[in-house]
């Protein structure tokens, strides 16, 4: 059987302090002492420490606080007590692109002609081995290599940085201390029960590695010793590394014989409010005028199916059918351009073109401070984006249909330069 529905050829894909009444008896307390001199000079050479200094101070409170969660004294003086500031995780961290890379851009990018060669080369050479993988979970081959080539570059790529360095330097400070805390106790998981050594923990500045970038919870929960050599390898064993890719994938929930995603063409008076946030049947989007854009129909099995519409560069680009798989996939990366972007590399290995429909890459794309600046404007309007960070998700996109709907324009959440200037322009 070759596919139930266009592309089903490919079945592809961070984480208490008293009330305020309690707070305002303490401090109304006559027990609580006036500030002294000495407080406030005490305070003062506080504030004066440098970054090493406040950096030392955390290490020996994290140490502390390790060791009351029953870490072994020898491995926090080997890991925490050796911790260095990674400066280039603090810069890369608190850096914010000016511009985001339009969709279009990423998925030409993911699929580009030398990811697609290398991924079939590594394909014909590793058969053997993807045929175990399916076997045993059931995620297709083409996924799978499709992640690998996208995470790092069939292996080729792994970063160098010391990733106890770079989560301790996120513990420390930051916007992702939470983040840097919980990826740092994995990490003593992962070398305290023995799956991996202390001298494997290399890998990007954001703490991922290995061949799948697994940050060290992902790695210390999904990550398999497929090869069966009593070490978790996810640095120089594919095996190992494609194995835990697919365990993650199987054990998020994916589906066999479903579909990661499928184009489609829209009546031109489609109702595009209904985009993003409605899952229905493929019949009842059937039922809307939706229908595959290669001309053929939907089966009977695949009319069955649940999915959304994805309209990711408005109604002038393609139109996507988005299935079960598409969101298992997204819990990989929690990025919709990221899950596109596997899909189309997967696809091209398996030489198929998934998406055929023109972008519209003439659209200038917004800044990071234009979209700040929309978001605001759409909460000044009335169309509450839930904060103004620059980030366009599930709550500005709703923020737009709304503001595009009140304004007689297509509501597909998609704001390009044109529209952008209207929004933010003060009526007369």
């Amino acid at each position: 059987m070759r596919m139930i529905i266009p592309t089903l050829l490919l079945s592809v894909s961070l984480t208490a302090c008293a009330s305020t009444s309690q707070q305002s008896a303490i401090l109304a307390s006559d027990a609580v002492p006036a500030p002294t001199a000495v407080m406030t000079a005490a305070t003062a050479a506080t504030s004066e420490l440098s970054q090493q200094q406040r950096f030392e101070a955390w290490k020996a409170d994290f140490t502390r606080r390790a060791l009351a969660k029953g870490y072994a004294p020898n491995l926090l003086a080997a890991t925490i007590g050796r911790a260095q500031i990674n400066e280039r995780a603090l810069e890369r961290d608190a850096d914010q692109p000016e511009f985001t890379r339009p969709v279009w851009s990423y998925i030409q990018t993911a699929a580009s002609p030398d990811r697609v060669s290398r991924g079939k080369a590594e394909l014909a050479e590793h058969n053997a081995q993807f045929n175990r993988l399916e076997a045993t979970y059931g995620v297709p081959r083409h996924v799978l290599a499709a992640i690998w080539g996208l995470e790092s570059s069939y292996g080729r790529i792994l970063g160098t940085h010391n990733i106890i360095d770079s989560l301790a330097t996120f513990a420390f400070e930051g916007r992702r201390t939470t983040f840097g805390e919980t990826q740092l106790f994995a990490t003593l998981d992962l070398i305290q029960s023995g799956s991996v050594r202390a001298d494997q923990l290399v890998g990007s500045w954001a703490g991922a590695m290995g061949m799948t970038q697994f940050i060290p919870s992902t790695f210390r929960d999904y990550a398999v010793d497929f090869d069966g050599n009593g070490n978790t390898d996810l640095w120089t064993s594919e095996l190992d590394a494609l194995a835990s890719a697919a365990n993650y994938l199987t054990r998020s929930g994916w589906k066999p014989g479903v579909p990661v995603m499928s184009e489609v063409v829209v009546p031109a008076n489609f109702d595009y409010s209904k985009s993003e946030t409605v899952k229905q049947s493929v019949a009842a989007w059937t039922a809307l005028g939706v229908k595959p854009s290669n001309g053929m129909r939907f089966s009977d099995a695949a009319s069955q199916m649940e999915a959304k519409l994805l309209v990711p560069a408005g109604h002038r680009g393609p139109k996507l059918l988005t299935f079960h798989n598409f969101d298992v996939i997204k819990r990989y990366n929690n990025s919709t351009s990221y899950v596109m972007g596997i899909t189309t590399l997967a696809s091209a290995l398996n030489d198929y073109t998934v998406i055929r429909t023109p972008w519209p890459e003439g659209d200038e794309p917004l800044s990071f401070i234009d979209k700040q600046r929309m978001q605001e404007t759409l909460t000044a309007m009335g169309y509450d984006t839930q904060g103004v960070d620059g980030l366009i998700g599930p709550a500005t996109r709703r923020a737009i249909r709304a503001w595009q709907s009140a304004n007689g324009l297509p509501a597909d959440g998609y704001v390009e330069r044109s529209q952008y200037l209207r929004m933010i322009t003060p009526q007369r």
